[in-house]
């Protein structure tokens, strides 16, 4: 199969259109990682899904709605009545936004989507492109990263065809995602909202909201049972070259590592140094992860080394992600890095 990268325009988004509602999949940008879509209420699309990235089916898929009308996805099957009321006023709030809700499903969600749940996951997107692409179709899409399973997801269509050569026939190129990390999952199937997945709608936004505390569940799953929201297997957003968070900011570089510091302070202007940030700005820090993780994976050397995440309402994220990513921990000990492995459960 070939795959063809359009520049996201209207024709772009009927012939997307076309290949979606034919069963077969497309990947498009939204405001934070590109999405693999499919029809989200076809099993058949949802497996073929699974089958690009190599996704186990114990790691449920994101429906992602064109409109933040809770009513109207209890009417169209993919919510079960009633809806908390809190979800109402969350999604008038933050939605259309990277912001993924866990609600009770309805009956014409698959259990595919699922993965064997009673819940699923629902987002409505801000990326324009994303929501015209959804509005034009008329039907919910699973989506999640388009990359293959555990990788590096992708925030420009570049970042895709790398993944997903030949797996997929179209990827719509709207640019590079302006957040560039997954969205915030929250809970809202239990006694209390609590957030799965943390994202650029931080613990204390939410709280501030909903007057109440929300807390983030720091928690991973594995592959032999069903977990509660994507992104949450232990290992994941992974480089192939092995990642070590460092335990203090680098001060010490050597042409044997890659490494990523968090923002400019003056370091050498070296091909195997990295900046995450200019500004110092964890949006910024966000937007650039994936990027530049991709370019140090590319110049494969025997290990990544990054700066420790400093706090802003975007750290609890980002260390999330890298948490999951790592192989361990790297040590400045004795005039040499020392890597320590990561025990994993």
């Amino acid at each position: 199969m070939r795959t063809r990268i359009l520049p996201v325009s209207k024709s772009s988004i009927q012939e997307a259109c076309q290949i979606l509602l034919a069963g077969d999949l497309v990947a498009f940008p939204t405001e934070t990682v590109y999405g693999l879509g499919g029809l989200g209420l076809s099993s058949t699309a949802v497996l073929k899904i699974f089958e690009a990235k190599g996704r186990p089916s114990t790691d449920p898929l994101i429906l992602h709605l064109s409109s933040f009308d809770l009513a109207q996805a209890v009417s169209d099957g993919i919510l079960a009545s009633p809806i908390p009321k809190k979800a109402q006023s969350v999604t008038q709030r933050f939605w259309p936004g990277p912001l993924t809700l866990i609600l009770p499903k309805g009956p014409r969600v698959p259990t595919e989507v699922t993965s064997g749940l009673e819940t699923v996951a629902v987002r409505c997107p801000s990326d324009p492109s994303a929501s015209l692409l959804l509005k034009h179709l008329g039907h919910p899409l699973a989506a999640p990263s388009a990359n293959r399973f555990g990788r590096i997801s992708p925030t420009d269509a570049s970042a895709v065809l790398a993944e997903l050569e030949g797996k997929i026939p179209l990827i719509l190129d709207g640019g590079p995602c302006t957040n560039g990390i997954e969205s915030t999952v929250l809970s809202l199937s239990e006694s209390k909202p609590v957030i799965l997945r943390p994202g650029s709608i931080d613990s204390q936004t939410l709280s501030s909201f909903l007057q109440m505390d929300v807390p983030i569940r720091n928690s991973s799953g594995n592959v032999q049972s069903p977990s509660p929201a994507p992104g949450m297997l232990d290992h994941h957003y992974s480089p192939m070259t092995p990642l070590y968070l460092c335990s203090s900011p680098i001060k010490a570089f050597s042409g044997v590592f890659e490494f990523i510091t968090y923002a400019d302070h003056s370091i050498p202007k070296k091909p195997n140094i990295h900046v995450l940030t200019n500004d110092q700005q964890g949006s910024t820090a966000a937007k650039n992860l994936y990027r530049t993780l991709r370019n140090a994976d590319q110049r494969a050397s025997s290990a990544i080394l990054i700066d420790p995440i400093p706090n802003s309402p975007w750290a609890a994220a980002l260390i999330d992600r890298l948490q999951r990513a790592c192989t361990g921990t790297a040590v400045w000990s004795d005039g040499q890095w020392q890597l320590i492995p990561r025990v994993r459960r």
